[in-house]
């Protein structure tokens, strides 16, 4: 078993190929579709740790919050984790949901929805504790 020293290694040399990869691709790969969750909240997974900042667009957030809300844990989603709450985006406006009110930024929205504690500390409110308490 590594130790996180020797670990860094293999994340820088991931990295590069996957940057190299995504520089190869032709017209038609990138017109490929994907899930906008994962391109927003992979993207995310990659930036928040180098303190990388991208100004998605709103409507890409939103809809990707949007489908992580209704879609089921065991599918990637966080439906389970949102029952009973009402999701409040007061940076654009997107509301989701019933129940005690958690409310922050709509990529922090989205990044907690999808099992991302990173952005918790971004959001507020009486639903809050019940959020965090179901990872």
């Amino acid at each position: 078993m590594g130790t996180t020293r020797d670990v860094w290694p293999l994340v820088h040399t991931e990295r590069a190929a996957l940057l190299d990869e995504l520089a190869e691709l032709d017209d038609e790969q990138w017109e490929q579709p994907s899930r906008l969750v994962e391109e927003v909240v992979h993207g995310e997974d990659v930036r928040r740790p180098l303190g990388l900042r991208h100004a998605y667009a709103d409507e890409a957030v939103s809809r990707a919050l949007r489908l992580e809300a209704r879609t089921p844990v065991s599918f990637g989603g966080g439906k389970e984790r949102v029952a009973g709450l009402r999701l409040v985006a007061a940076d654009h406006g997107t509301t989701l949901g019933d129940g005690p009110e958690v409310r922050g930024p709509a990529l922090s929205l989205l990044l907690v929805v999808s099992g991302r504690r990173v952005a918790l500390d971004d959001l507020e409110g009486p639903g809050v504790a019940a959020l965090a308490a179901r990872g």
